[in-house]
């Protein structure tokens, strides 16, 4: 099986695809009317953008979440189901948590919905892609 930095390509790649769409899930089915709203956007603003950029930049910055997962995994040989899904979720605690706490603590509004939809993405998405990289192993 081909292999990118020593993982299987294919778990990656499915990893990837399964956070993305976590993501659609969470920003364009179940709380998009919410998440807009705490952005202070409206479709509206969308008009006329090429929105096909911007997705394919998202997926991207997914992909590249998956392979430090991924090799976080191998460096810790967090490598049956129950380890995998500790290691993702400490991570999301000690790194993506924080992270996105930068936005809340430094945009004026301070929307606690935003901060949960944004860092659920996160933690539901690392979870979801350690479970699939433990599988394509």
């Amino acid at each position: 099986m081909p292999r990118i930095l020593g993982l299987n390509i294919v778990g990656v790649l499915i990893a990837s695809v399964a956070f993305y769409f976590v993501g659609f899930l969470l920003y364009g089915l179940l709380f998009a009317d919410l998440w807009m709203s705490a952005q202070g956007i409206a479709e509206a603003d969308f008009e006329g953008q090429n929105t096909g950029a911007y997705m394919a930049g998202g997926f991207l910055i997914t992909a590249l979440q998956v392979i430090g997962l991924g090799l976080t995994l191998g460096w810790r040989k967090a490598m049956d189901m129950g380890a995998a899904i500790r290691t993702a979720i400490i991570l999301w605690a000690f790194f993506a948590l924080p992270f996105s706490h930068y936005s809340y603590l430094y945009e004026p509004h301070h929307n606690p919905a935003l901060l949960a939809i944004d860092a659920g993405h996160l933690l539901v998405g690392w979870v979801v892609s350690a479970i699939v990289l433990t599988l394509f192993k």
